[in-house]
């Protein structure tokens, strides 16, 4: 059925229209999360090849192809895509045909690169003066950073505490994947709604500069916190903080289980102890040595976990979970993709979706981040390169037509 057509069936965010002008992980992140719930997305694509995602693997059978992306297959759900080239006057005119009827624009271009095109802000909110417009960059649109290339390591390292984290003995770790992009896409897309209200409120739009590295300082991950610690004490969080390499009964770090790895809190004595129960539960003289101790060093220490090590390596890493969850310990198993896929309680609130597309076949995605009336919806799949072309340039002209 058409969801026009039933007012049960509208999702939440079907009134809004966002152009998505940028490339790369952030930006299709942040107009996911609007296209996911309703709203008509329309995706800005450099002719021929299409947008950086494309480009970027995973591929069945590791052969690269711009429509079998799983990375641009998952961030374009429920988008149209429209070819235009840029520096082409009349390409230009059809995005600033679509700027008029568009509630936001999310671009992640070099600073400066769309004033350069002459599509600045200026220029945009000419044709609509309520449009929100969101610059997503490394740096920022203004300082002396502004120019400045980052990939995400660099943005890790540049905007947040990476030298206090891993192991006390061994380099800063970076966290793994694309961890940062969707951090900075999330905030960018919580950015991009506030200027909305702000829109629907005042009757003005906003231009919003989202800094990579300025959002991964003020994170909640550690970022600010360690900030502020640092300016009271003067003093920089140590590597480790959080590891087994802390001294006294509180630790947290990942242990080998026979078949993968478990991640182990235990972050006060309640929980010491708990596990001291476990662990010692048929070794009376183990028990007795380490159960209400406040702080182990030294020998002891070295000697303490060298049985916990050895405890957990030949224990499965599910059942060390239900084991420890069980006593109320936090301790969760490190679960892989194939094993999330067939997760009981994932499959049973149905957290993941099927859907079809005409190049990639039919896959499983990643369903609804968050449960509400009217919310997330599969609506179609990823679109192929300049799919919705043809219907979005005759749109326009029957439009310019009527008027």
């Amino acid at each position: 059925m058409s969801h026009e057509s039933h007012a049960e069936s509208r999702q939440a965010l079907q009134d809004l229209r966002i152009l998505d002008l940028s490339r790369w992980v952030a930006g299709e992140y942040a107009t996911k999360m609007f296209a996911d719930f309703g709203a008509d997305v329309v995706k800005i694509e450099k002719p021929g090849t299409g947008s950086l995602t494309r480009s970027w693997g995973p591929f069945p059978g590791d052969v690269p192809d711009p429509e079998r992306s799983a990375l641009f297959l998952h961030l374009n759900t429920n988008k149209k895509s429209l070819a235009l080239d840029l520096e082409s006057d009349s390409d230009r005119e059809v995005l600033l045909g679509l700027v008029e009827t568009a509630d936001a624009v999310v671009e992640s271009f070099r600073p400066g690169h769309l004033e350069m095109l002459g599509l600045g802000p200026d220029v945009l909110q000419a044709r609509n003066p309520r449009l929100v417009i969101t610059r997503i960059s490394a740096f920022g649109q203004t300082g002396p950073y502004r120019d400045r290339e980052a990939t995400g390591l660099v943005l890790q390292a540049a905007g947040g505490p990476m030298n206090a984290t891993g192991g006390a003995d061994r380099a800063p770790l970076r966290k793994p994947g694309l961890l940062e992009h969707y951090t900075i896409g999330r905030t960018a897309g919580e950015a991009t709604m506030a200027g909305l209200f702000s829109a629907r409120r005042t009757g003005g739009g906003s231009v919003i500069d989202v800094s990579g590295q300025e959002v991964l300082l003020a994170g909640a991950d550690r970022r600010a916190s360690y900030l502020v610690s640092a300016a009271y004490s003067g003093m920089n969080a140590p590597r480790g903080v959080r590891s087994p390499h802390r001294h006294g009964v509180t630790f947290t770090g990942p242990f080998r289980a026979s078949d993968g790895f478990v991640m182990l809190y235990v972050t006060n004595q309640a929980f010491w102890n708990r596990l001291v129960d476990i662990v010692g539960e048929h070794d009376r003289e183990f028990h007795s040595r380490y159960h209400g101790r406040e702080t182990i060093v030294g020998t002891d220490r070295e000697e303490f976990m060298d049985y916990v090590i050895e405890w957990f390596a030949v224990r499965p890493k599910v059942a060390i979970m239900e084991r420890c969850e069980a006593a109320r310990i936090p301790v969760t198993a490190y679960l892989d993709v194939s094993e999330l896929l067939r997760h009981e309680h994932f499959r049973s609130r149905d957290a993941f979706v099927r859907g079809s597309h005409p190049v990639a076949g039919t896959l499983d995605y990643t369903g609804a981040p968050w449960r509400m009336a009217n919310g997330f919806r599969l609506r179609h799949t990823a679109p192929t390169l300049d799919q919705h072309g043809p219907e979005i340039r005759e749109s326009l002209t029957t439009a310019g037509g009527s008027e």
